[in-house]
Order: structure tokens, then sequence, then C-alpha cells
């Protein structure tokens, strides 16, 4: 007997797994052999034939998916009250684990409209890629690097790139042709599942039962007060008067927007699921009044700029407006979000402000909501050839828009460009550097990118297509981040004339990630300088012909500034 267990040992540890594979219709051979064989080993699948290439029912993935992630189904009930028409929680084998993903919010749940979960539909790549992330805790960075981004057939400015590139980097899918609305097959599906898992950082730490993602070392459960942290979450749930009327779900959160608070950066945020400020403003569509807000060292929330043909601009609302009362609630020590919450509304209700200006004055607007759409950049001609672009933030859009307006300029060639970057409040870093790509030759440098450990250079991708055309840019209090990357790099190589006031100043790079429970953290990982290493942080781009717009001018009409733009043209 114990020849035959050496036999065995020395047999497992020569042959790959795939070659143990119960399913007679799973060659060694087939490239999927071994995430197969993983889930009939740990019992997720059984043996006789496995289809690998017969297309997996969405039903079956959300067992495989939740079984392998530890979901035991016995004796499961849901508490979730909702239920799908096309589900029924007695019937259908597939309904602990819809309803499982309906309740940790994996899933959308049934609407008016729509009361179907379609378990019995084969299931897409994204779709699948999407929700073992979720499942498996595994954020998803909305900005990375465009240039390493490896699929062919997605564009890297396109809602599912960031997915595509987490899966990518992960290891989940090889780069190339990906194929993200492909519907998948069974062995694709535990492909994913086993992938997705196995590309997850090993370390968890447990936490009065529940269990939270963790880094490489133990940082957080080593320092000592953590043990007060634990204590502290304890006294409320044995001592506290009113403990049965508080929801610990919100504990957590209040825990985390304190974590994030304490950085002290104002331009790192948390945002709770369904808080959608940060995502919204650069989706192309909002709807409320149309202003970009943060939180300012004074523990007030401040306009960082109103959007271009917005309600809040229509108003009057100006850069550096602080927000002390919204519809009569003051909003002192209130985050952004909070503050954000307030203001929106449907379309066609009001909402009135109390801000102060210039720390003088305190002014009341009273302001009809309305759906924002932000169309990004747009072109206007001058009766004797001079072209302007007003570029209102890089979003999702963005690239396309100004591609088409190049499209335009090229066939018919401008004397000049005025770039209106006012109150412009940035967005996607690799729109800025494409934007850029149109001015500055490939392979040029537009930004540095400074990161605690290593700096990296973020050069022109593009044909310099308007290069040796006229330029000058204008700017405001209201131009941020992106914007100034772009005119500080215009600037520096001399290819650009800069008009208006002093910008915003902020030169810092943040991350944006949706969590598992669609949550979303923004964080600051890195600063950025100028081709010739100015800071813009707290700093700004100072104009070459500083112009100020004063009341009077926006009473009366005047734009004294776009009027000196025009002027360095002609």
């Amino acid at each position: 007997m114990k020849k035959i267990l050496s036999f065995f040992v020395i047999v497992s540890l020569v042959f790959p797994a795939g070659a143990w594979a119960k399913f007679s219709d799973v060659p060694p051979n087939n490239k999927y052999a071994s995430d197969i064989t993983k889930l009939e080993s740990d019992g997720i699948v059984t043996g006789g034939n496995f289809l690998p290439d017969e297309l997996i029912k969405r039903g079956e993935f959300d067992s495989w998916l939740l079984k392998y992630s530890g979901f035991n189904q016995e004796n499961y009930e849901p508490k979730t009250s909702r239920r799908f028409s096309d589900v029924d929680l007695n019937y259908n084998p597939f309904s602990p684990y819809v309803y499982r993903l309906l309740e940790i919010g994996a899933i959308k749940g049934p609407t008016s409209t729509n009361t179907t979960y379609k378990p019995n539909d084969p299931i897409n790549f994204r779709e699948a890629i999407e929700l073992t992330f979720f499942v498996d805790g595994i954020p998803v960075p909305k900005i990375f690097d465009a240039a390493q981004f490896a699929a062919l057939d997605v564009k890297v400015n396109s809602k599912i790139a960031p997915l595509v590139n987490t899966s990518i980097v992960r290891g989940v899918i090889p780069a190339g042709v990906v194929k993200p609305y492909k519907k998948i097959t069974r062995a694709e599906a535990a492909h994913i599942i086993v992938a997705s898992k196995s590309s997850t950082p090993g370390l968890t730490v447990t936490v009065l039962g529940t269990q939270i993602g963790g880094s490489s070392t133990n940082d957080v459960t080593q320092n000592p007060r953590f043990d007060t942290l634990s204590q502290v979450w304890n006294r409320i749930w044995t001592s506290y008067l009113r403990r049965d009327s508080i929801q610990k779900e919100q504990l957590i959160y209040g825990a985390i927007e304190g974590m994030v608070k304490e950085l002290g950066d104002k331009h790192s945020i948390f945002e709770r699921p369904g808080d959608n400020a940060v995502v919204d403003s650069l989706s192309g569509q909002v709807e409320g009044i149309g202003a970009v807000i943060q939180d300012n060292k004074d523990d007030f929330v401040s306009i960082v700029t109103p959007i271009i043909g917005s309600p809040a601009e229509k108003a009057g609302l100006l850069p550096n407006d602080v927000i002390l009362k919204v519809n009569d609630v003051d909003v002192k020590g209130k985050k952004a979000t909070e503050v954000a919450k307030l203001i929106k509304g449907k379309k066609g209700t009001q909402v009135t402000l109390v801000i102060k200006r210039n720390e003088i004055d305190t002014l009341t607007f009273t302001i009809t909501r309305d759906v924002v759409k932000i169309i990004s950049a747009q072109l206007t001609r001058t009766d004797d050839n001079l072209a302007t672009i007003q570029l209102v933030n890089f979003g999702e859009n963005t690239n396309k828009e100004f591609a088409d307006i190049v499209q335009s300029l090229t066939t018919s060639k401008p004397r000049g460009i005025v770039l209106d970057l006012r109150n412009n409040p940035g967005g996607y870093l690799d729109t800025a550097i494409d934007i850029a790509g149109y001015f500055i030759k490939s392979g040029n440098n537009v930004a540095v990118v400074k990161y605690p450990n290593h700096e990296e250079e973020q050069k022109s991708r593009g044909n310099a297509e308007l290069a040796g055309i006229p330029l000058v840019i204008i700017v405001n209090a209201g131009s941020a981040s992106a914007s100034e990357i772009l005119a500080g790099a215009l600037q520096d190589y001399g290819f650009a004339k800069i008009v208006g006031e002093q910008t915003y100043g902020k030169g810092t790079v943040q991350e944006l990630s949706s969590l598992n429970d669609r949550s979303t953290i923004k964080l600051t990982v890195a600063e950025w300088l100028t081709p010739n290493r100015r800071s813009i942080e707290k700093n700004g781009v100072t104009p070459d012909i500083i112009v100020k717009l004063t009341d009077e001018d926006r009473k009366a009409g005047r734009d004294p500034q776009k009027d000196q733009a025009l002027l360095q043209l002609r």
C-alpha cells in the first residue's frame, strides 16, 4: 500500500492537473483543463460530460461563482423580498445564487418595466468579468496607462476599457482580441472564475466576522490602535442606548470616510454606493444644476466651476463661490458628496443656494434644475477665419468630439486657433495626453507623473495635426487639473500664448476605483509636473497676458479675455 501511495504522489507531481480531469470530453490538452479540474476537485462541478464548448447559462455561472467563493446554499433564506418573475424561490435551482447576488448588490433587481432575470440565457464576457470581480472584491481602476492598454478590439477611452485592462493586467484574459460581448462557453467560465480568484491578493483580515481584502502586509492588525477600533465597535453594539436603530453598514462607511478625511487631502474622496458625483461628472450627462464642487479647507464646500451652459452658469455661480446653505440647510461640516445630494434633484424642481463670494458678499441663488448634457468640445469660426474651440472637460466623449473638430480644421485650415479652457475642471489624464497629441508630436513629453517611488513620463502619441497653426489658450480660476496639464505643456514648448487669469492649481493625480459594493474611492496617487518640471499644485498656470473678467463684464455680455485672445491672432 505504501508503494502505491508513493506512486500516486509522484505522478501527481509530474503530470499537470488537467490530465486528471474526470470528464470524458475534457482531454489533457484542453487549454482550460486545469481550471475545469480545479472546479471538479473543489466540488463545484461533477464528473461525466462537462460540455466545455457549450454556452453557459447565466444562472449556472452564478452558482459556480458563488460556490467557488464559499457560499453554501443549504437552508438559505434571502433577506431581500424582491423577486424576479422567472426565478421562483422554491422551484428554480439557481434561485439561491441569484438572490444572494441581488442581496449583496452584485446584480440589479427587478423593476416595473423589467421583472425578469433570464437565468437560462447565455452570459457574455463583460457580464461574467464584472460579476466575478465584484464577488472577489477586485477593484477596477478607471484611470490607467493608456500606452500599456493591450486590447486590440476595445477603444482605450470606452466605458469597458478599465474592466478589460484590469482583466488583462491580472492575467484573467490574454492581451489581444478580447471580444467583450461574446457569449462565453462553460470552459471559458471555469477559467474566468478560477483565474480571477488566483489573481486576488492572498491575505484577508477577519474583523468581527467580516472579511476585508488586505495588502501584502499585516500592518493594520499589527497597529496597537487596531484593538481600540474593535473595542469601540463592540462597545457600540453591547452598550449604546439606541443600537437597535443603527445600521452596521452605515457605521462602517462612516469609519471609511473618516479614514479618508484624515488624509487631509481634499482631492481624495470616498463615495458610498449610489453617490456617483465623481463618475457622473465625466459621463457626459448629469441631472441637477451642473456645477463641480469639492471640500475646502474651511469646513465648507466650494464651487470649482459651473459647467458651461448649465443652470448653475446661467444663474451666475462662479469658481471659488463657497456654499453656506442649501434650501435653508446649513452645510458647514458636510462633505461634498452630502452637499451634492442636497443640490441634486429632478428636472424642473428648484433649489436655493446661499453662497459667499470673495469672502465678503453673501448672495442667494434660486436655480431650476435640469438635465445637463455635457458637450465636451465645440467649434466656432470668425468671419476672418479664426477658430475657437471651447473644451468643457476631459471626459468619456472628449476624444471623439475633439477628433471631429480636428478633421474639420484640417479640411479647412484656420489662420489661428483660440483654445478656451475656462471653467474646465479636468477629467481623465489620458484624454489630456491625447488632446495634447494634436499639437505636440509623438514621443515628446507632455507631463511627468511623480509617484512616491518612481516617475513616469507621459509622452504624446499623436501626429500633431494642428502644429504650426498660431494658438492662444484662455484660462481662468476654474481651469483645473487636466486643463492645466494641457495649458502648461503647450506653454513650456512655446506653442501657445496663455491669456486670462491664474488657473486653479491642482497638480495631483487621482486613481478612481470602483469597489466590490459599488462604492468608489478617488485617491491621490501622484503629483504631475510640466515638461519643464514646473509644479502646478497650489501654483497654477500663470498667463502670459493677464486679463480679468469682472461681474460688470458678465452683466454687459462682454468677454475681454476672448477679445484679447482673438487680438493676439489678428
